[in-house]
């Protein structure tokens, strides 16, 4: 196995282990109507492998993350259910961010692409809890929610992923600028690698 392959590897492998800190031990939630959606910054760390190692690298890592959280929480359908969730709502957060930011890194690009991220996020998850997730936590959990599913999205989850989407934004374009010519010069090394 070439070096590069292994750098990628132990870098994916890292920050899926710091990814799934966050999620474990720093996940808290904003919405007193909704305790159980809880906010945590392990999507920093997706964010983060998109950009270093291009979309695979970040949906690798979230895979990961999601993977080794399910493991370490004993399993289960309820468990299944949260963690396929967490892992699309990342992809769906970080694909457009690594994508419009991947061509050219500007602070217009990374508002931009951080904007788009935080849409898709709430517009992936607003399905996808309409559809699927919340249908299956009433089904497997027997769990009353008090309200029609549809009102669940629009006070919940929309509500929920556009915060969401703004804290771990700022937090990412702060942790970024600082970031920034360590990213330059790995950009440039792959650049290199892949030349020859």
């Amino acid at each position: 196995m070439s070096g590069s392959k292994v750098h990628r590897l132990v870098g994916i492998a890292l920050l899926s282990a710091v990814g799934f800190i966050l999620q474990m031990y720093l996940a808290f939630p904003i919405l007193p109507m909704f305790p159980f959606l809880k906010l945590d910054l392990s999507d920093l760390t997706v964010l983060l492998g998109g950009l270093l190692y291009g979309p695979a690298g970040g949906v690798a890592i979230a895979f990961v993350r999601s993977l080794v959280h399910y493991v370490m929480t004993g399993g289960g359908v309820v468990n299944l259910v949260g963690d396929v969730a967490a892992f699309i709502a990342s992809v769906g957060f970080m694909w457009p961010v690594v994508t419009v930011m991947k061509t050219k890194n500007s602070v217009g690009r990374q508002i931009g692409g951080l904007i788009g991220g935080t849409i898709s996020l709430t517009v992936v998850m607003s399905l996808l809890n309409w559809v699927a997730i919340m249908p299956m936590y009433l089904a497997v959990m027997n769990f009353q929610l008090g309200m029609s599913t549809i009102k669940y999205v629009l006070i919940g989850v929309v509500p929920f992923n556009l915060i969401k989407g703004a804290v771990v934004s700022v937090v990412f374009f702060a942790f970024a600028k600082a970031l920034m010519p360590w990213l330059d010069r790995q950009h440039a090394i792959q650049a290199q690698r892949l030349q020859h």
